[in-house]
């Protein structure tokens, strides 16, 4: 029997190339989910270079407000075991990041509703034994993700791994699937913390370009066509027809990007001006890396932490009388224009609390620090390196390092501050982390091909593209050949070790 395959695939385009190569090399049934605006949508609409059985555009399916059957939303929630208020406060644009619209409590249940209809609706139609998605980083495609899990439907989520450069294939993000690990022989055996952070060193996430995010790299210059595009064209009547774009207007948009550009600026002076641009040796501190938000790994990994500023209030408050917690922000939060200088002021507030400067390298204060205190970042794993311990508040990939404190509630955290004060970090449980980092990922710079990708169709990411030539795609997915076969064979061997552990 043929396998059945959902794909989802949006803008980032990574799993449609995928599908290309797996289509070329097995013979399954492919099923797609789009993730696309409509303007893109004409562009897939003939598009032939990959034969799907069925395909569905998921804004075709969810639109405007109806009203609610809260009936129906218990039953997801019983039937799933999903709360679905967690899920939507994950959502950008329905929280406070969204500059353009509020959303009402009946607005986001009734979106809600019809994304469970439709997904409901074409697992029933599919039933699918395998569902191909990338890192899931809206509430949309984690809500579908969490039903697949109920429905015991396995996914194969691609994801970049904790060591730079490296990707991996799993159930969840970051996460490992130990059912399917293939132990053998430690092939890594380094016999010095000193041997380690220097094989570390080149292999730190640190070390990797990000995404370019909202085309801050891209040249002036080359932004003016495209805006007059969107000015004239991509904003039209069906345009506001998406819960993504409620509230956007022209002339709002506009003002947004000026004015969010000069709030950048102000937060930068502010920055420059009040953060530690050098630290005082002579004091006891552990170390809070903060992360860049709106992102997954808080809003949707950690979304009882996603607000860091209170997160870090009650750290303060857990600490012992003589420990500093020195706060880092994170270089990356230029992408989005730094944090409001008011919650930059809270933190100063604190008597506790010392801010320190972006550009200050994270290896001082590991090298500095007692111990590093984050939500899920990979600088609870570089600590292990600088024979640190750590806490982390929510389910982590390297949370199975003794050394790492896996915080349940708060009220617990002055007790696991003091304990883990105490714990000392073995070399053989961080080789043992690192070889099974290793044996679960594979040579793929996830961040490196998607920034080639919105160089080549999505403007550097300053604008999503209103049109995809098919013809451009398929010679990008040719001139890319040997990287999507090589994740056609990953995504494979996943399906094959699916099917001996669990007898598909």
């Amino acid at each position: 029997m043929k396998d059945r395959i959902l794909f989802w695939i949006d803008i980032s385009l990574i799993q449609f190339g995928i599908a290309k190569a797996l289509q070329e090399k097995t013979d399954s049934d492919f099923y797609v989910i789009y993730d696309l605006n409509h303007h893109l949508k004409k562009s897939f609409l003939e598009q032939n270079i990959v034969d799907f059985e069925k395909e569905w555009y998921f804004w075709d399916h969810v639109g405007k407000i109806q009203e609610v059957n809260t009936q129906y939303l218990k039953k997801i929630e019983k039937e799933y075991k999903i709360n679905l208020w967690e899920i939507a406060f994950s959502e950008r644009n329905f929280h406070k990041y969204n500059p353009f619209y509020k959303f009402s409590k009946k607005e986001i249940l009734s979106i809600l509703e019809q994304e469970c209809r439709f997904f409901e609706k074409v697992l029933d139609e599919v039933n699918p034994d395998f569902l191909i998605i990338k890192t899931t980083d809206f509430h949309r495609n984690y809500l579908l993700t969490e039903i697949c899990r109920a429905k015991k439907i396995k996914i194969l989520m691609l994801t970049a791994a904790r060591l730079a450069n490296t990707a991996s294939i799993s159930s969840q993000s970051d996460k490992i699937d130990h059912e399917l690990d293939k132990k053998i022989e430690n092939k890594i055996k380094i016999n010095s913390f000193n041997e380690m952070r220097e094989y570390f060193k080149n292999r730190s996430k640190s070390k990797q370009k990000a995404i370019q995010s909202a085309g801050m790299d891209y040249p002036n210059y080359k932004k003016i066509f495209p805006a007059i595009n969107w000015i004239t064209k991509i904003v039209d009547s069906k345009f506001g027809e998406s819960y993504d774009h409620y509230g956007v207007t022209r002339l709002k948009a506009i003002f947004h990007y000026f004015s969010y550009s000069i709030k950048g600026r102000m937060r930068k002076k502010f920055i420059d001006k009040n953060f530690n641009r050098k630290i005082n040796l002579n004091k006891k501190f552990l170390f809070f890396p903060l992360h860049v938000q709106p992102e997954r790994n808080v809003d949707i990994d950690a979304p009882f932490y996603s607000n860091q500023i209170e997160t870090i209030t009650n750290i303060a408050k857990a600490l012992p009388v003589d420990c500093k917690l020195f706060v880092k922000e994170h270089p990356a939060m230029r992408f989005r224009h730094w944090r409001e200088i008011k919650e930059y002021k809270e933190l100063i507030a604190l008597p506790n609390i010392e801010l320190i400067h972006p550009s200050l390298s994270s290896k001082e204060m590991l090298e500095n620090c007692k111990m590093v205190i984050t939500i899920n970042g990979t600088t609870g794993l570089e600590a292990a390196l600088y024979e640190k311990p750590a806490i982390v508040f929510t389910d982590t990939i390297y949370q199975s390092l003794p050394s790492v404190h896996r915080l349940k509630s708060l009220e617990e955290l002055p007790e696991a501050i003091s304990e883990s004060l105490k714990k000392e970090v073995n070399i053989s449980d961080v080789n043992e982390f690192i070889n099974l980092l290793e044996r679960n990922s594979f040579n793929f710079d996830i961040d490196g091909h998607y920034n080639e990708i919105l160089k080549k169709f999505h403007k550097g990411g300053f604008m999503i593209s209103d049109e995809i030539d098919m013809n451009e795609l398929n010679s990008f997915f040719e001139e890319h050949r040997e990287t999507y076969e090589m994740l056609a064979i990953e995504h494979m061997n996943k399906i094959k070790d699916y099917k001996n552990s669990y007898a598909l």
